[in-house]
């Protein structure tokens, strides 16, 4: 190969390598209320799968009583955990600072809730960027639960309700 040729190649694989975007997407809370205000960006969970009421219809799933342990973590857009998790025992409440997990070098895409007593039986949610920065914007709590979606007796799933931003899920 010919020294121009050679140049014109590595130069033509370094700039397509550098078109193509490496970072993954994170959940930008910067413009929330707490982060504009200097405020701590935090959410406070409260794990109410040991009662068989508190969820208003803002989410497709049906309570029932159920406690567990509940483990809430920040995850990045392919799934893995960004810092620590929160391990909440049913009927406790733990907060979890949102900042930090923004301000990790990956940042964070979501926020996922897990069963760790009943993890093959019991579904996970997840909580959406969009439905952070409404609950970052509200008052910053939400109230986890078991329950079933509407139509199965069979289908088990937790779901958060959260007061600030009124956001609730997971839908069907």
């Amino acid at each position: 190969m010919k020294p121009h040729t050679l140049l014109a190649s590595t130069a033509f694989l370094i700039a397509g390598t550098l078109a193509v975007p490496t970072a993954s997407a994170t959940c930008d809370i910067s413009e929330t209320k707490c982060a504009v205000n200097g405020g701590k960006c935090n959410i406070k969970f409260r794990n109410k799968t040991g009662d068989t009421g508190g969820s208003d219809g803002s989410s497709d799933v049906n309570q029932a009583s159920s406690a567990q342990t509940v483990l809430v973590k920040a995850i990045d857009d392919d799934g893995n955990r960004v810092g620590n998790k929160l391990q909440i025992v049913a009927g406790a409440s733990k907060t979890m600072n949102v900042e930090k997990k923004s301000n990790k070098k990956t940042g964070f895409y979501a926020i996922r809730i897990t069963s760790q007593d009943f993890s093959g039986a019991v579904d996970g949610a997840t909580i959406s960027c969009e439905q952070v920065k409404a609950v970052l914007n509200g008052n910053g709590t939400c109230k986890v639960f078991h329950g079933t979606f509407s139509g199965s007796i069979t289908h088990f799933t937790l779901g958060y309700q959260c007061d600030g931003g009124n956001v609730g899920g997971p839908q069907k």
